[in-house]
């Protein structure tokens, strides 16, 4: 008799989703909710591992083969074996991380942190600057799930629409442009917004530095989602400190999460948040993040390949 697939599962789940794993065909599936607390010979037979894995559990899983994440970004797995397949939630989490880029956009266009800075000590003042989202140029740097939907609402709303990606092909309809990052400086100094959504990879550490960030027109917006990274701290705080862009709507940051008393935290039109844009906040990301993680293990149960495999040289 064939044995069953040892699966662990962790994090805190409810009992309609543990369900949904324990419907796996020929699976035995352990639960538990922290990946610290797994017992060492509870890993020594784990197959497929569901969540976050901790790096001293990479020699005491001997017989492992498949990681299914329920994050989109995979930074900080390469210290699994390289037989190991790794796939990710991508898409699960672009709808609503989207919605907050929107949010945060039009918050900073609008100036509502400064209203409510007045309303806060019971002023009526009226503030000047105050930007349109119809005309403007918005720019999404990275085009995966979470930049292609956050470009789809921003032409919806009027703005014309700009894409970086690693490699142009296929452009969207709502999509003006499309270039490489080799190539975009040429369209930095005339966008409102700039948007990233990337991966935390080597290639794109400090690709938004001074120099960069000073090619932004004044009046910009910068908005990031992706990893911290991507932008240079010590430069952001230099450049919004001399009055260099409108603002900056940071739901990540590096480092991260952001210790009490960093300069970044009282850096003027700097607007944080705490890596919240996804996650399982939004009750449809936990079930679309579920849906995705059981299906790739039916998949691989099945023999069949998973989707969302994470390519271990691109880092994602």
């Amino acid at each position: 008799m064939k044995e069953p697939v040892k699966i662990i599962v962790t994090g805190r789940h409810t009992e309609k989703t543990r369900v949904k794993f324990l419907s796996l065909p020929d699976a035995c599936v352990i639960f538990c909710e922290k990946a610290d607390d797994i017992p060492a010979k509870e890993l020594a037979d784990v197959q497929i591992f569901v969540g976050d894995i901790r790096p001293h559990m990479k020699e005491q899983m001997p017989k492992l083969q498949f990681v299914q994440l329920f994050s989109a970004g995979a930074n900080g797995f390469e210290l699994l074996h390289e037989n190991v397949m790794l796939a990710n939630a991508y898409g699960a989490y672009g709808g609503s991380i989207a919605e907050h880029m929107l949010t945060t956009t039009l918050m900073a266009m609008k100036r509502m942190p400064e209203y409510l800075q007045i309303q806060q000590r019971q002023g009526w003042e009226l503030l000047k600057d105050i930007d349109r989202f119809e005309g403007s140029k918005v720019m999404s740097v990275g085009m995966g799930a979470i930049g292609t939907s956050y470009l789809q609402r921003a032409n919806a709303l009027g703005a014309a629409c700009f894409g970086v990606r690693r490699t142009v092909h296929d452009k969207p309809d709502f999509v003006e442009k499309m270039v490489t990052p080799a190539e975009m400086d040429e369209l930095l100094p005339d966008m409102d917004v700039v948007a990233l959504s990337l991966p935390g990879t080597k290639d794109v550490t400090g690709m938004f530095d001074e120099r960069r960030l000073r090619l932004m027109k004044k009046t910009a917006i910068l908005v990031n989602v992706g990893r911290g990274n991507s932008v240079v701290t010590e430069d952001l705080i230099k450049v919004m400190e001399g009055g260099h862009l409108k603002a900056a709507c940071l739901d990540v940051c590096d480092p991260e999460p952001l210790p009490e008393g960093h300069p970044l935290w009282t850096t003027p039109r700097v607007y944080i948040t705490p890596h919240i844009s996804g996650g399982y906040r939004a009750g449809v990301n936990y079930d679309r993040v579920i849906d995705t993680a059981v299906n790739n293990l039916k998949l691989f149960l099945e023999g069949k390949p998973p989707v969302h495999v994470v390519d271990r040289k691109l880092g994602y």
